[in-house]
């Protein structure tokens, strides 16, 4: 038995009011453009999503190099600071 002869037997024995929603999955699967890609395309095109994650990555990398976190000598210092003047606490 064929995966579309299978599925015609499975539709045959549903009853009608679960339909509806067969029928709406059906027509967003066929009207889905990945649903027509060849492995071939599909594998193309998840290569090329990683390609651009990577690159994405590989800048925010540089990024990182060229302009590090400006996080300040006595941090700690620098944090009750701002505790302090945000709630007007005294140190």
């Amino acid at each position: 038995m064929t995966l579309k002869e299978e599925a015609y037997a499975i539709i045959e024995k549903l009853p009608d009011k679960v339909m509806e929603d067969v029928l709406r999955e059906l027509k967003e699967t066929e009207e889905n453009p990945l649903t027509w890609e060849t492995p071939e395309q599909e594998a193309a095109r998840k290569a090329k999503a990683r390609e651009e994650s990577m690159e994405a990555f590989r800048w925010m990398e540089e990024m990182k190099k060229k302009r590090p976190l400006l996080i300040p000598e006595n941090y700690e210092e620098a944090y009750a600071d701002a505790l302090a003047e945000k709630y007007g606490l005294a140190k």
